[in-house]
């Protein structure tokens, strides 16, 4: 159901409990309680296991420059190698023979005479 328009969208409870407060002067001068120091060494504690977890495991680093560039390098040695092997599978294993083509003759002249394969005598002016 929809709020009627004199009605304040956020009410006083709402605020009250939306506020953040920052501790006092004296609330943060005074020592931390046994129970916040229990709370706060197993808390330490747990954060130590999981430190010698990820000790176990590979720990995140922000990569090298040197290593960046390995890593390119070898990208683009896996793609040649790709490429060359599909050309490789691709290819014909035995070359197909080679037939020569060779100009065919007719047999039998038509109307046209045949073209003499000498040379003519003179050359006839334009």
């Amino acid at each position: 159901m929809a709020a009627d328009f004199d009605e304040p969208v956020f009410d006083d409870d709402f605020v009250k409990g939306a506020m953040f407060t920052e501790p006092s002067a004296r609330e943060r001068l005074r020592s931390p309680s046994r129970w916040e120091r229990w709370r706060m060494r197993r808390a330490a504690r747990r954060a130590m296991r999981a430190d010698r977890g990820i000790g176990l495991r590979r720990r995140h680093r922000e990569p090298s420059h040197r290593r960046a560039v390995l890593q390119l390098i070898g990208i683009v040695i896996l793609l040649f190698a790709i490429s060359f092997a599909l050309w490789w599978w691709n290819s014909p294993r035995q070359p197909e023979p080679v037939q020569p083509i060779l100009p065919t003759v007719p047999e039998t002249p038509g109307p046209n005479p045949a073209p003499s394969t000498a040379a003519p005598q003179e050359i006839p002016e334009v």
